[in-house]
């Protein structure tokens, strides 16, 4: 275990415990000056207190015996009582040395005999404490026993008195005996008044030794608390002072990049922590500094293996940094563009290279932080010129803005832009051709259509005429077979009529092109008053949200839409249920979705495709009639105002029908 030094210790401390400890000591030391002073004046002012007991014992004495002549004159027994008061003062301090001289002494009788003596209350535990402490002292001793004789001496006067007051109080008292006990005061007073000035004189020399030693131990604490609060300040300044000009020296080789000095540590303080730090903060940068030259290294592979040229320049458009692959595509080495302009590569008066100049050094030049690019033109050292793309890019450094130009020869790109563009062309003139000849021909197809549907109901009404003929005129003059047949040929008459009208009403679907508002939530309405009969007869239970209103619609279309979904709602309901029906509308990114929901019997999932196609039936015309083409004549309509419609459906429970409505 090694050695505690406090030395050691003092040294390895933090600098504020230091200051604390320094503060401290001198705080203890002058606490130290304080105690010695208070004592010093607390028993300055008990010898002070026993002069002026021992004042008011002389007097008192004095007075007595002046009261005890007084009364053998007078014979006066007041004169007598005064006397004995007189007495109490050197009677009370004769108690109160007794008390003391005991080895355990009863302090309040102490200082109630003291008080006798007519001392002040407040010096009585100073006067206690000065004997107690000082008694073995040369000249409180010397004191002591003058008080001692003094009061053997006072003791005296008792008897004394006494025989006096007897004597003038017998009845044949004579002046003769009363002179001869008067004489045997004054030998008394003489001798008292002896004992009473060396106890004067003893308590003078004990003051004045007292007031040398005082003196003495005040100053040697003064010179203690001096000498230790500047040898300390002297050791932490000094301290301080050796550990920073050790620190300051290494800094000044750090700053010359001389890495190989290191600060001493001197203590463990916060110096010595500073110092230690410092090392660890040089050592840590010379690892930085050696890495950053690495990874300028590193940067420079990377720039020069870049397939691009790479152009480096600063706020005022000098050239700081190209790399191989700009030699290759400029001809310049790069000790010939070093802090060249970079005018010199892309010259201003060349197509696309005043744009550049403005992004880049003009007044009110602004490169985005992400960076941007642009098309130049460059310029070779061999004076041939070249179409380039430029990416530009700030980076802020700590010496300004940097600005990273990296520039690609896109002579090859041009060229195939060019080819591309040629193409283009000729593939818009053939689209636009191509487009006008199907235009054309849906037309045609439309006219067919329309022209064959029309065509075709004049020989299907005669037929239809002849059938309802032979029908009327010969019905039970045939057998029941022709009758079947006839019947057969009526149904099938009246059903070809209804496919007619319907691919009739489907060809004419948008052909009168004329948009206008359309309120959705009036259209419903003359949709159910159209289908009140069937759905008063169905019972059915129609609940219509917000509609919205179309700016761009077709009415009639629109209104056939709504009417053929509602139909095929009520149409295909669930044998024996009520059928319930929901409409309503939202608004999705510039459409209205609507929806028809039934509680109807459902699609199954292969056929929710299928039942758009025109003429495409799931049911045969014994369980539901029409004709198959409602639902294609609802796809047209909603692909005529640029929507598309779509159906989900669960057997048996219901389906919902969704189409989408461009607003405008």
């Amino acid at each position: 275990m090694s050695k505690f030094s406090l030395s050691r210790w003092f040294r390895d401390v933090s600098i504020a415990r230091k200051l604390y400890f320094t503060v401290g000591i001198m705080a203890m030391l002058i606490l130290l000056e304080l105690i010695v002073l208070f004592f010093s004046i607390n028993t300055l002012s008990s010898v002070r207190a026993y002069v002026g007991g021992e004042g008011l014992y002389s007097k008192a004495q004095k007075d007595a015996m002046g009261q005890l002549i007084k009364y053998a004159r007078t014979h006066n027994e007041a004169d007598y009582q005064q006397f004995w008061e007189f007495m109490k003062v050197p009677l009370g301090d004769h108690k109160t040395r007794v008390e003391l001289n005991k080895s355990k002494p009863d302090m309040e009788q102490a200082r109630q005999g003291f008080l006798e003596g007519r001392n002040h209350a407040d010096d009585v535990d100073g006067m206690i404490k000065l004997f107690r402490r000082f008694h073995a002292n040369s000249y409180i001793h010397k004191a002591i026993v003058a008080w001692t004789a003094a009061d053997s001496l006072i003791s005296e006067f008792e008897p004394i008195a006494e025989q006096l007051h007897k004597e003038i109080n017998s009845p044949n008292h004579s002046q003769e005996a009363i002179n001869k006990i008067l004489l045997k005061i004054d030998p008394l007073n003489e001798k008292l008044t002896h004992w009473e000035d060396e106890f004067s004189f003893a308590l003078g020399e004990g003051s004045r030794w007292l007031e040398k030693v005082v003196l003495r131990l005040l100053l040697c604490v003064a010179l203690t608390v001096e000498i230790t609060g500047l040898a300390l300040a002297i050791m932490v300044s000094r301290g301080i002072q050796k550990g920073l000009q050790e620190i300051l020296v290494s800094a000044k080789e750090v700053a010359q990049r001389r890495f190989g000095i290191k600060a001493k540590i001197f203590s463990k303080d916060e110096i010595g922590i500073l110092a230690n730090n410092f090392n660890g903060m040089a050592a840590a940068l010379e690892q930085s500094i050696g890495k950053i030259q690495q990874e300028q290294q590193k940067f420079e592979g990377l720039l020069d293996s870049a397939p691009d040229a790479i152009v480096i320049v600063n706020e005022e458009g000098k050239i700081q940094l190209i790399n191989h692959q700009c030699e290759h595509v400029f001809g310049y080495t790069k000790k010939q563009l070093q802090q060249q302009e970079i005018s010199v590569l892309l010259p201003q008066h060349l197509p696309g290279n005043q744009a550049l100049n403005e992004h880049l050094f003009s007044d009110s030049a602004q490169l985005p932080q992400n960076g941007m690019t642009l098309e130049a033109t460059g310029f070779r050292q061999d004076g041939t010129q070249f179409p380039a793309e430029i990416s530009l890019s700030p980076l802020e450094t700590t010496e300004g803005r940097l600005i990273t130009a990296a520039i690609r020869d896109i002579s090859e790109k041009k060229k195939l832009e060019n080819e591309i563009r040629e193409a283009n062309i000729t593939l818009e003139k053939k689209v636009k051709q191509r487009t006008a000849e199907l235009e054309s021909k849906n037309k045609e197809l439309e006219q067919f259509a329309y022209v064959a549907s029309h065509d075709l109901q004049e020989p299907l009404r005669t037929i239809s005429g002849f059938v309802e003929l032979l029908h009327k005129q010969y019905k039970t003059k045939l057998d029941e077979t022709a009758d079947t047949y006839i019947n057969y040929t009526i149904q099938a008459s009246d059903r070809m009529k209804i496919l007619i009208k319907d691919l009739l009403d489907y060809s004419r679907l948008g052909r009168e092109k004329h948009f206008t508002r359309v309120d959705c939530n009036g259209l419903m309405a003359e949709v159910l008053a159209d289908l009140g009969k069937i759905i008063k007869d169905t019972n059915a239970e129609i609940v219509i949200g917000h509609l919205p209103v179309i700016n761009n619609a077709f009415p009639t279309e629109l209104k056939l839409l709504f009417q053929n979904l509602v139909t095929n709602s009520i149409k295909f309901r669930q044998p024996g249920v009520r059928p319930e029906i929901s409409i309503d509308a939202i608004r999705e990114n510039g459409h209205w979705r609507f929806s028809i929901r039934d509680n109807g019997i459902g699609i199954e999932q292969q056929y929710l495709e299928r039942i758009f196609i025109i003429f495409q039936r799931l049911h045969n015309r014994s369980q539901y009639e029409g004709s198959g083409i409602g639902l294609a004549h609802c796809k047209k309509i909603v692909e005529l105002h640029g929507g598309h419609i779509w159906v989900t459906s669960v057997p048996a429970k219901g389906s919902t029908f969704f189409f989408t409505i461009l607003d405008n």
